[in-house]
């Protein structure tokens, strides 16, 4: 490779690195609610993936420019900024990256393989040596005679994986082309006086082609789990680089200016960039194996189906720091292998992670699953709502032959059951896999007597399964497997301890208030766990809390116990907020109201209808946020975030102490014909 095409080599290659880093900082800073609370963010996600990332962001600029031009227009004033291309920084981040690949293919097993067969003398060792020196080499390289001109290149595909939160897309993300790769490594060998077989050049070419940004990224990430001791501040800066970029391009005001220009320091960086998710190459995922294990079920070459927007939002929120798991999946694995169809349920009490493991479940298998989740916050409770999902799902999938849905495929099943006779025969030895949530909570109001919840067919075709959850109640089901996680308590309190000490590692916050105490990090572990009752979502609201200061004036003897006690302790909080009862009571007729929409109501909305002052209703949603999900809307709406919060509100004694009438409630909706709106809870 001459000098000159070396320098635009390693030029273009900085440029994509910025571009990686950028969008990665961007699309978090904006879609995950847990970087938001990191950085001090309030609000939920604004959009989830690589189109709508930029799609919001492209809608807050002036002039509403398309998402992939703005994409485009971005990339294009990035590569040719001289702050960023001389940043030493960057630089290295990238170097580095190279050198960690090249190590990680030098003790792979195809390698040896490779030169096992054709008897080639160690090449492992010349590329671990060159592995060594890649950072001096890369930086050595010089780009003063690089042509700016010629621009990136960075196809529009391959920027909506860049400029997405969503870490499968991202690890789809490739480097130049395997060409460009091959060549770099042939000058680098030639320079360090060494040579390798045309076979391993391309087996070592693809790897830098297929894992770079994987690697650089992880370079990036790890740096950041250390305080971002080499890489805070050049991330720092390209951020502030592109936040100019943006303003100068018409983003002027909005919710999405105000979350980006919220990540402002260099810890606020860092705490976005722990947050991405390991690659699958060096870092092993404990989950590695059972995903390789439920991918042969599956086909991974078929497009990934057609999720909606609401499934999408709930994936990306409920898998916020998956922990373990790994024997429930185990058994939905020899469930999939020993049967030839069937229903599995997952059964576990409130808070319990059932939704968590439903979602991660569905990127195991990479999306190619029939996906569904009721949801009472959401409004999602209607076999109807199911049905036109899953039959819709389908039918993008496999190209069935129907233009619309016939006007009687939401009544009943049948319709349903006639699709998956349809299916069942393409499926070429493949599984058809629909992972559906929260059975509990569906309305069966609206469904014929006898038949099953959300009309689940009592009969199905071979290679069909229905990976199910709900609480342990009764419900008309088809006969099933069950899977009863409460009797895993021991696996559960293990998984429980590591999640406790991954978050604390992640939170300087938490660290601070367990050293604060004098308490040794696994002592704070062990007490909140025993605290949790292996209830996940007590952690996610107590970790929360002492993260953000909100428990700044309790010890660990005194941080509530369970679900429940959390729920009890908060309330009490919110009594000695508000002295007065009167004023107390119609506050909380605020949240008693959202108890009962069938839908995300906005600020609004609620005043207009519980004729309170929007002022003090917004007060209300303030005070019980954690409880609440916000859209990324503007005006943003709410809902309850989860169902346990919900019946903890209308317990009798909860109720009688707030002085609410869930009657009269009740009856001014029917009163008001606000039936499109609330339900009957």
């Amino acid at each position: 490779m001459p000098l000159m095409d070396l320098g635009n080599f390693k030029t273009r290659v900085i440029g994509c690195s910025a571009v990686m880093a950028i969008g990665q900082v961007i699309s978090n800073a904006i879609a995950n609610p847990a970087t938001q609370a990191a950085a001090g963010i309030i609000g939920g996600p604004i959009a989830v993936g690589g189109v709508s990332i930029l799609a919001a962001i492209a809608t807050g600029i002036a002039g509403n420019i398309a998402a992939n031009d703005l994409g485009n227009r971005m990339t294009e004033r990035l590569s040719k900024n001289p702050r960023i291309l001389d940043n030493h920084d960057l630089i290295k981040a990238a170097g580095e990256a190279i050198g960690y690949i090249l190590r990680e293919v030098a003790k792979s097993d195809r390698l040896i393989a490779i030169a096992e067969t054709k008897k080639l003398p160690y090449p492992e060792t010349a590329l671990g040596q060159l592995a060594e020196k890649t950072p001096e080499y890369w930086l050595d390289i010089n780009t003063n005679t690089a042509d700016l001109s010629r621009g990136l290149n960075i196809s529009e595909d391959q920027l909506t994986k860049i400029f997405s939160a969503d870490a499968e897309e991202f690890d789809r993300v490739t480097g130049l082309t395997t060409a460009d790769w091959a060549t770099f490594l042939g000058e680098f060998a030639r320079r360090e006086g060494k040579s390798f077989d045309a076979e391993i050049v391309e087996f070592v070419a693809d790897k830098l082609y297929a894992t770079f940004p994987k690697a650089y990224r992880e370079v990036l990430k790890l740096d950041a789990a250390k305080g971002g001791e080499k890489f805070a501040a050049m991330l720092l800066n390209l951020h502030q680089i592109a936040l100019a970029e943006l303003r100068d391009l018409g983003l002027q005001n909005g919710e999405i200016l105000h979350k980006l220009e919220a990540v402002a320091t260099g810890q606020q960086i860092c705490q976005v960039m722990v947050k991405l998710s390991a690659i699958e190459m060096g870092i092993r995922d404990d989950l590695a194996q059972i995903k390789t294990s439920l991918e042969r079920f599956v086909d991974t070459s078929a497009p990934q189906l057609p999720l909606p927007y609401e499934c999408e939002t709930i994936i990306q929120d409920r898998t916020q720091d998956f922990t373990g798991r790994q024997f429930v999946f185990e058994a939905i694995i020899e469930f999939l292998q020993k049967k030839p169809k069937g229903y599995f349920v997952l059964e576990a009490d409130p808070g319990v992670g059932k939704t968590s493991i439903m979602a991660k479940l569905v990127l195991l298998m990479k999306r190619r699953c029939v996906v569904h989740f009721n949801s009472q916050s959401q409004g999602t409770v209607k076999a109807k709502q199911f049905l036109e999902n899953a039959c819709t799902q389908l039918i993008q999938a496999f190209k069935l032959d129907y233009p619309k849905l016939p006007e009687n495929a939401t009544t009943d099943g049948n319709f349903l059951s006639r699709l998956l006779g349809e299916v069942s025969p393409k499926l070429g030895g493949k599984k058809l896999v629909f992972v559906v949530d929260a059975l509990d909570e569906v309305d069966l109001s609206d469904q014929g007597r006898g038949s099953n919840v959300l009309y689940l067919p009592d009969a199905l075709p071979d290679n069909v399964y229905f990976i199910v959850s709900k609480r342990p109640e009764s419900l008309p089901l088809p006969i099933y497997q069950p899977f009863d996680l409460m009797q895993y308590s021991a696996e559960s309190l293990a998984d429980v301890k590591v999640y406790i000490d991954k978050r604390t590692s992640n939170s300087a916050s938490i660290q601070n208030w367990i050293n604060r105490q004098n308490l040794q990090r696994e002592q704070f572990v062990a007490a909140v766990a025993e605290k949790s009752q292996n209830n996940f979502m007590y952690l996610r609201y107590v970790l929360n809390d002492i993260d953000s200061g909100k428990y700044s004036d309790v010890n660990l003897q005194d941080l509530p116990r369970e679900l429940e006690g959390y729920y009890e302790k908060h309330w009490a909080r919110m009594e000695m907020a508000v002295r007065d009862r009167e004023l107390r009571r119609r506050k909380l007729k605020v949240i008693y109201l959202l108890t009962k929409t069938r839908k995300p109501v906005s600020c609004d909305i609620l005043a207009d209808f519980a004729e309170e002052d929007a002022l003090d209703v917004q007060e209300v949603l303030d005070d019980w946020e954690q409880f609440l999900r916000r859209s990324g809307d503007s005006p943003p709406d709410y809902s309850i975030y989860h169902a346990s919060f919900q019946r903890f509100l209308h317990r009798k004694d909860v109720v009688q102490k707030a002085g609410v009438s869930l009657g009269d409630i009740e009856t001014a909706i029917s009163d008001n014909l606000w039936g499109d709106l609330y339900g009957d809870g």
